[in-house]
């Protein structure tokens, strides 16, 4: 017998799923938002202020993300092995290695898609990082832009 059970994970998957889409809104929202600040000159300094802000507090938000993803995979991990052993040695039928895999991976898929909405969030901090670098050559540009209309 099996003491497995991934018990209230899909209630946890939908709290994740909406705490992180509250997140992308509001990160795309600021973004935006300073974005629109550059078109002012005189608000440049204040603009690059948060720019740099957002990008650390993006950088920290991260490394924390890399960690739970590094605590899901282990768990993932975990119990794929477990599982693994339950359909050799204890499953009432004898299954081929293909078979307990696809088994295994069955059964943990909710650990898997938790595991993904990690990775794609990771990959939205990482992509809003590369927005907010790209708006420093903005802000250059802008500020060259300024300059040469005022000679």
């Amino acid at each position: 017998m099996s003491d497995f059970s991934l018990e209230g994970i899909d209630e946890k998957i939908a709290t994740l799923e909406s705490r992180l889409k509250q997140d992308r809104e509001n990160w795309g929202k600021k973004i935006s938002e300073l974005v629109q600040t550059i078109k002012d000159v005189n608000k440049i300094a204040d603009t690059q202020v948060m720019m740099l802000s957002y990008r650390q507090i993006l950088l920290d938000k991260m490394s924390e993300m890399k960690s739970n993803l590094y605590r899901s995979n282990t768990n993932y991990e975990s119990h794929y092995k477990s599982r693994f052993r339950y359909y050799t040695v204890d499953y009432d039928i004898k299954l081929t290695g293909g078979e307990k895999d696809r088994f295994v991976k069955s059964d943990l898929m909710p650990l898997k898609r938790q595991i993904n909405i990690l990775e794609s969030h990771l990959d939205f901090y990482s992509e809003s990082i590369r927005t907010l670098d790209n708006m420093a050559f903005a802000i250059k540009n802008r500020i060259t832009l300024h300059t040469n209309d005022t000679i």
